[in-house]
């Protein structure tokens, strides 16, 4: 988790430096590599491993 923290962190360093060249492909390549990022942890979050969650109602 702690290494995944530290890529975020590299990646909003990466998105902002990408701007300031007025590199638009290379920010919306590290956005959406800090999106997939982000989606993976933040499932983590809603689903625990290990918690059983009933899909049904």
């Amino acid at each position: 988790m702690e290494a995944e923290l530290g890529k975020a962190a590299s990646q909003h360093d990466d998105i902002i430096d990408a701007i300031e060249r007025h590199d638009a492909n290379a920010a919306g390549e590290v956005v959406r590599a800090h999106m997939d990022l982000s989606r993976r942890r933040l499932t983590e979050y809603v689903v625990p491993v290990g918690i059983d969650v009933p899909l049904t109602y």
